[in-house]
């Protein structure tokens, strides 16, 4: 009788404990997604009582998770509720490897960019070059902020990643396949770390803080100079696949007489339109977006405005095969697909009408990212910051540090 009564008291405590740590969670995310919010909303999005929720902002605040300030001042009884905010005690570190070199940044709580560097190569890096580079790097930024911890790191890949977050399976531009990137990660940083797709997170980033919140049903096309990263938010819910692999829109069919593509196929987007191609045309090595667009919008040789042209003319036509695939309300274009947007929009949007489902329902909007190019590595971050914000009183322990 005893063994049961302690069994049970055991069992009791371990139940209280995983409370308390759902709770802790719960409120860490809501403060992570929320950047600034008030105990009280707290209090009505979790359904906790105000004194519980007390309690564990308490918590949250001694472990450097969190600090609060007095609200402002309400008309009305009672005193203003206390506002939470996220500190920079912890930041995540986020590297995004491309062709042209590699960006490293250091991102609080909330998604915001605390500093970052390019690094730029004269050659496409190897993983073992991108690694050391992110190492040198990050050793760079965690100087200029002595009194934070970094908790972990996650790759932003121009590829496909497996569903484990450790492996690039292929990464076609930087002419990566299968490779532990995380493993050297770790190896150079001593960080817990993960890869991931870079599109994928930018549009998880967006969800959170840029311009897809509150939308259900996004697509998302980043344009970068290792080519073309596109995901898709189906119904809420980013989808991937039995492989990770789902809404490839870099590879839809947009000219029947194009180059073959490392896909197999002939005439893909990713072939027919490139940040290189657009460089290329314009007599450029490599630039940056902003220089890109400088480049076109001061164009004006009819030759050149003509291949512009058929280069909004190829993304017309992915984007009338992606309205009917995931019918969106917000397609996305990101990196040089915004240049395109900008001298093509009233063609993009009327191939985006004509392929839509006519008077039963609206058009997508099209939009660029609210984060502009630091959306990827803010998704990045927001992957790296998992283990701290499934469990922040167990991960930020002394010995967990």
């Amino acid at each position: 009788m005893i063994v049961l009564v302690t069994t049970m008291s055991a069992a009791a405590g371990r139940s209280r404990d995983d409370v308390r740590r759902n709770n802790l969670a719960t409120i860490a995310g809501i403060v992570h997604r929320e950047r600034q919010v008030s105990r009280a909303a707290i209090t009505h999005q979790t359904g906790l009582s105000r004194s519980g929720v007390a309690t564990l902002v308490g918590e949250l605040e001694q472990t450097g998770i969190v600090t609060q300030s007095v609200g402002e001042e309400r008309s009305g009884v009672g005193r203003p509720s206390p506002v939470v905010v996220p500190t920079d005690r912890f930041l995540a570190a986020a590297v995004n490897p491309d062709v042209t070199g590699v960006r490293v940044a250091l991102v609080g709580l909330g998604g915001r960019v605390i500093d970052q560097r390019f690094c730029p190569t004269d050659q496409v890096p190897t993983p073992r070059e991108a690694a050391a580079i992110t190492a040198d790097a990050l050793g760079e930024l965690c100087r200029s902020q002595p009194h934070s911890t970094v908790v972990g790191i996650c790759a932003a890949i121009p590829g496909r990643v497996d569903k484990t977050g450790a492996t690039v399976r292929f990464a076609p531009h930087l002419r990566w396949a299968n490779v532990d990137f995380s493993a050297l990660l770790t190896e150079n940083t001593g960080l817990r770390a993960r890869v991931a797709f870079d599109a994928k997170v930018g549009l998880r980033a967006e969800t959170l803080w840029g311009r897809a919140q509150r939308c259900r049903d996004v697509v998302s096309l980043y344009g970068g100079p290792g080519g073309i990263g596109a995901a898709a938010l189906v119904d809420g819910r980013l989808i991937e696949g039995s492989a990770g692999g789902a809404a490839r829109l870099g590879h839809l069919l947009v000219a029947s007489d194009g180059p073959p593509c490392v896909c197999g196929n002939i005439g893909c987007l990713t072939t027919m339109v490139s940040h290189h191609h657009l460089a290329a045309a314009l007599g450029l090595s490599q630039v940056s977006v902003a220089d890109l667009r400088a480049a076109v919008l001061a164009e004006t040789s009819p030759a050149l405005l003509s291949f512009l042209d058929r280069q909004v003319e190829y993304l017309a036509t992915a984007l009338r095969q992606a309205v009917w695939a995931y019918d969106p309300e917000m397609i996305m274009l990101g990196g040089f697909f915004e240049i395109l947007l900008e001298i093509g929009r009233e063609r993009l949007e009327s191939a985006c009408f004509a392929s839509g489902l006519g008077t039963l329902r609206e058009p997508p909007t099209l939009t660029t990212p609210g984060l502009g190019a630091d959306q990827l590595l803010v998704g990045a971050a927001t992957e790296a910051f998992t283990p701290l914000l499934d469990d922040p009183s167990g991960f930020t322990r002394p010995q967990n540090v």
